[in-house]
């Protein structure tokens, strides 16, 4: 793909590869101790089997078939690359004519969840507004914008049928460089008279969802968003449609910068390390690891450890450099650059910091402004 990319005033003609890694040698899911584990060791596991159940009630399921190795802290998965799966008999023919508790059971029976927080707890929220927020809101991410690219009439079908039947208005939000998109929007947004699609002059990190309430949704409180994203969206719409959770996402792999990026396909549980060695064929030794956004400074000291799921957006490969602090000199950049108005110098964050990572970006005694509780 040929993508116009615009980055703190910087416009870049990106050649992004999409590249596949969906047949893994194993699958990982980390277990708590109070999870309820549904599978025991050496048992023969399909895609889509139940694994593990949290507390608070969110499921974790296979996403590939083979054999169980169950240990302490740990399900694994050994890919026997048979593509085995449990179909489910709970597909519906015409989501739109489902009822709102209808819906509210699918989700909460699946524990369907994202980045940590059930999609059912979240839709039984004080919500006026439902809102696709398609861009990737961190520096050279591109996932949503591949995922829209594959379901974009699914997740306005399911964004449709939440706006009507939870009587919620609803907004898509593309940003104007994501081209392919709004052309495709275009095309197919009259068939979805409920959402009002508009695109967004905006740049990292005003993309995020904070900065997009205070900015277009001030007449509402914040907590009357309902924020979601491709890949939140198109779980909500499997598990109405399909009755079944998702397998796979996408995440952005960038190398030294924006040097060579990749969009990569890939399994839920599927180790980082091995994305990076085998689906991009990276070479780690001397090379230093960020996720999602370097700007924030947390380096991946073991990133064969780290595994595929929603919280993992970007991986950063950059050449190591020994980065040395020194004492503030009171310049006052981080104020400056600050989106949302805050000083990071405080001794503590500002519980409306967002982790943009703009104020450790332009802080010239490299200090980790973001290494605070908040």
């Amino acid at each position: 793909m040929q993508l116009t990319y615009r980055f703190k005033n910087d416009e870049k003609n990106l050649d992004i590869k999409k590249q596949e890694y969906i047949v893994p040698k194993e699958i990982t899911f980390y277990t708590k101790s109070d999870d309820e584990v549904y599978v025991s060791d050496g048992e023969e596991v399909y895609i889509n089997q139940l694994l593990k159940e949290s507390k608070s009630g969110i499921k974790t399921y296979a996403t590939v078939s083979g054999t169980a190795e169950v240990k302490k802290g740990l399900i694994r998965i050994i890919n026997d690359s048979e593509d085995s799966t449990i179909i489910s008999e709970d597909t519906v023919d015409d989501i739109s004519k489902l009822k709102k508790d209808e819906i509210l059971s699918i989700l909460s029976d699946l524990g369907i969840e994202y980045e940590n927080k059930l999609i059912v707890d979240q839709l039984k929220g004080k919500n006026k507004v439902i809102i696709i927020n398609g861009m990737d809101i961190e520096p050279y991410q591109f996932n949503n914008n591949y995922m829209l690219e594959d379901r974009l009439e699914n997740i306005l079908e399911v964004t449709e049928v939440i706006s009507n039947i939870f009587n919620l208005s609803a907004y898509l939000l593309l940003n104007k460089y994501d081209e392919n998109n709004i052309e495709a929007a275009r095309k197919v947004i009259s068939k979805y008279p409920n959402i009002i699609f508009k695109t967004i002059d905006e740049e990292f990190p005003y993309t995020s969802n904070p900065c997009l309430a205070k900015k277009y949704f001030k007449e509402y409180k914040y907590n009357e968003l309902l924020f979601f994203d491709a890949f939140a969206l198109n779980k909500i719409y499997t598990a109405l449609k399909d009755g079944l959770p998702v397998s796979e996402r996408y995440i952005t792999v960038c190398l030294n910068g924006t040097e060579k990026i990749y969009v990569v396909k890939c399994r839920y549980g599927t180790s980082l390390g091995r994305i990076l060695e085998e689906a991009v064929s990276i070479d780690l030794t001397n090379r230093d690891v960020y996720l999602n956004n370097y700007m924030r400074r947390v380096i991946c000291d073991n990133v064969k450890a780290l595994i595929v799921n929603d919280n993992v957006k970007t991986i950063f490969v950059l050449d190591h450099e020994d980065i040395k602090t020194s004492k503030c000199i009171k310049c006052g950049k981080c104020v400056e650059i600050c989106p949302v108005n805050i000083n990071p110098l405080d001794k503590k964050l500002d519980p409306s910091c967002i982790r943009c990572g703009l104020c450790n970006n332009v802080c010239p005694a490299n200090i980790n402004l973001l290494n605070k509780e908040k």
